[in-house]
């Protein structure tokens, strides 16, 4: 059976216009409510059995089964319902349109096309009455653009599948690693002065000036030599530089805040611990004194971490042949690029993940932000194969 007998292209295109257009992100009142609520009411008209676990205040995860005769889940799509804010894109973002094949909008890649994808899926199975011997569920998850903290909570409740699809911009390839992420601030201590007598002070701005010129003339060289077959090197950017209070007094205090992206054959102590020789270094140059943080308040609590499902696991090796099937394309898995839920469920459950969506990660939080109609689709039909493949 095929899914677009049982769902046309032109429910799945109003699906995705529909998802673009409800606003949905940190920096409303509403935040992802108003999304999670046109998930439910559109699975609970298709009698889908709906649930949402609110996290926080207008900020509830959306779930979604339909069930085997083996109520474990064997499958999940994992999606998260929140996007970054419009700022100041070249179109009103929550006005989606389509024009050349591609569709406009905020949230459009990042990641409402592939949850309109995912949906059409469910749909699909649920009217042609197919019977599944195990159990597939649509995880609709909040708060992915800052802490994912929807996901956490999956995670919490034990809400652990065997297999799990993150449904991010891959234009179509399956990822199957990525780097971790961690966010450190390191503080420099001088000491003030008048700015007629800076000698009689100690510079933190100057100490900031020699930590960021070793970062950048050796500490990320050092990173940049250590390689990963897949991920290739890890980075570091200095992100946020903050310090000084007026132009006529010695600055006492500077701190800056890194993103360092690291590789599953590093660990946490050691990129803090190289970060921490680098600040030492600096600090002695000028008599001042520092202190280094991870910024956990920014991130997932549960860290960030690296990413990977070894390429001949049953995930992959099937999603690799549906999704030639429906390309007509023979592809090699990839690593993405970005950082993923995948990093939360894959470290600290048993689940299994890939990463396969419709839209280029290039595009996303993009002034232009725009998916393939054409990829949607297919989307769709991977996943309804999937469902079949994994759940019949």
């Amino acid at each position: 059976m095929e899914l677009t007998k049982l769902i046309s292209q032109e429910e799945i295109i109003d699906i995705t216009k529909n998802l673009i257009s409800i606003e949905g992100h940190k920096d409303i009142e509403d935040k992802e409510s108003k999304v999670a609520y046109y998930i439910k009411n559109l699975l609970e008209s298709e009698n889908i059995l709906v649930e949402l676990n609110e996290i926080e205040k207008n900020r509830p995860n959306v779930y979604a089964k339909i069930e085997g005769q083996d109520k474990k889940i064997e499958l999940m799509f994992n999606g998260h319902i929140d996007t970054i804010p419009g700022f100041s894109m070249d179109y009103e973002p929550f006005k989606p349109y389509i024009k050349d094949g591609k569709i406009y909008g905020r949230g459009s890649a990042d990641m409402k096309g592939g949850i309109a994808a995912m949906l059409a899926a469910m749909l699909a199975v649920k009217r042609g009455g197919i019977k599944l011997n195990k159990t597939v569920m649509f995880a609709g998850v909040i708060d992915e653009e800052e802490r994912s903290k929807g996901t956490e909570q999956l995670i919490k409740d034990n809400i652990i599948p065997q297999n799990v699809v993150i449904g991010e911009p891959t234009q179509l390839k399956i990822g199957i690693a990525h780097k971790g992420m961690e966010w450190i601030e390191v503080k420099f201590k001088g000491r003030a002065a008048h700015g007629s007598r800076p000698h009689e002070g100690i510079n933190a701005i100057y100490i900031v000036s020699e930590f960021c010129r070793l970062i950048n003339e050796k500490l990320q060289f050092e990173i940049e030599a250590r390689k990963s077959e897949l991920l290739g090197s890890g980075t570091i950017n200095l992100g946020c530089i903050h310090g000084g209070n007026d132009p006529n007094i010695v600055p006492d205090s500077c701190s800056v805040q890194i993103d360092r992206r690291w590789l599953p054959n590093e660990t946490l102590e050691f990129i803090h611990k190289e970060i921490e020789e680098v600040a030492k270094d600096a600090a002695e140059k000028f008599g001042g004194i520092y202190e280094i943080r991870a910024m956990r308040e920014f991130t997932a609590s549960m860290i960030n971490r690296p990413y990977s499902i070894d390429s001949d696991h049953e995930l992959v090796k099937n999603a690799l042949e549906i999704v030639a099937e429906i390309t007509e394309e023979k592809q090699v898995p990839k690593d993405f690029p970005a950082w993923s839920d995948a990093g939360l469920l894959s470290n600290h459950t048993n689940a299994k993940c890939i990463i396969l969506g419709p839209g280029s990660i290039n595009h996303a939080h993009s002034n232009n932000e725009f998916c393939d109609v054409d990829e949607i689709i297919k989307a769709s039909k991977i996943y309804f194969n999937l469902i079949k493949k994994f759940c019949l």
